[in-house]
């Protein structure tokens, strides 16, 4: 029996030269295009300049007028406002690098120097955007921008400590799942757990089998990551055992359950955000109801929170 873990000289890239532009963007781009195949970079990047400073550009074109620039100014050597051009990039589209084909090694190697450096930067400008959005209950905003959180934290590219990139990670994870929840709840009738027995090393006890986050009762309020001056809660017991021969086979599984910790430390509800499946949804469930936390405090007052728990449910092995 196993215990579950709770637990971003070359030539011109293809991109702008193979994607297609609004007319607008097209006239733009063309002559500032034209000067740097020629290898005339200074003549381009004035262009480049005006354009960017004259012009209300579409975001597409915009990205591709900055995408332009810093490559004229690593043709030039100028990777201090190269990376300027790369941040501005990165604001844009955080994902956005450069391909093999793209660009020749040197100007690739060049410009993934200077993303490198822009990155951290840019990470820290998308989650605070999503977080932004989130706040004010724009949860489909939030949704996409958490998203690209988790891709620029799995990127190679991305100079940030092993412990600090784990502890984004899950943060955005929580709010991922909560921005999803909010946009679109799941039926009432989404779990609906049978009655399991679930070996812990817990006291025995009849755990309630919720499913639904209880509602905050009139002077209880229930607060989450997103509630400013509150101290979240901290495990005191989260067991969930899983019997050898209900482990499953090959892959592990991963289920996401949001609890409700009350200001006494016990849950008052669980439910499953993202399922492992059966019958491992029911199990977690179950055993939800029988953790014990710290609770949660706000100006030193116990408090009700909602929280995310991640679980992975190791294979038979």
């Amino acid at each position: 029996m196993t215990r579950a873990a709770i637990t971003l000289l070359a030539s011109l890239p293809l991109m702008v030269l193979t994607v297609a532009a609004p007319a607008r963007g097209q006239d733009v781009l063309a002559p500032p295009q034209k000067l740097y195949l020629e290898a005339q970079y200074e003549d381009a990047l004035k262009l480049l300049d005006q354009a960017k400073a004259g012009t209300n550009l579409a975001s597409e074109t915009a990205l591709r007028v900055e995408q332009l620039r810093a490559l004229c100014l690593l043709a030039l050597d100028r990777k201090a406002d190269a990376q300027q051009a790369t941040e501005a990039i990165l604001d844009l589209d955080p994902l956005y690098r450069l391909g093999e084909d793209d660009a020749a090694p040197k100007i690739r190697t060049a410009f993934r120097e200077v993303r490198r450096r822009a990155l951290p930067a840019a990470l820290e400008r998308v989650y605070s955007r999503a977080k932004q959005a989130y706040e004010r209950k724009s949860y489909t905003e939030a949704v996409a921008g958490f998203t690209r959180v988790r891709a620029l934290l799995d990127d190679a590219d991305l100079t940030l400590n092993a412990e600090a990139r784990a502890d984004m990670a899950l943060v955005a994870r929580g709010f991922l799942d909560l921005a999803e929840a909010a946009a679109a709840p799941p039926p009432p009738s989404a779990i609906q757990p049978p009655a399991l027995a679930v070996p812990t090393s817990a006291p025995s006890s009849t755990p309630p089998r919720v499913n639904q986050a209880a509602p905050s009762p009139p002077g209880r309020p229930l607060y989450d990551a997103a509630s400013a001056g509150v101290t979240p809660p901290s495990p005191v017991r989260t067991d969930i055992r899983i019997p050898d021969s209900m482990k499953p086979s090959g892959s592990p599984r991963e289920a996401v359950v949001e609890i409700v910790v009350g200001a006494n430390g016990s849950v008052e509800s669980a439910t499953i955000r993202q399922p492992a499946g059966s019958p491992y949804d029911a199990l977690v469930v179950q055993a939800a109801g029988i953790w014990r936390y710290r609770p949660a405090t706000r100006g030193g007052t116990p408090v009700r929170f909602r929280l995310l728990v991640r679980i992975v449910i190791p294979p038979r092995g």
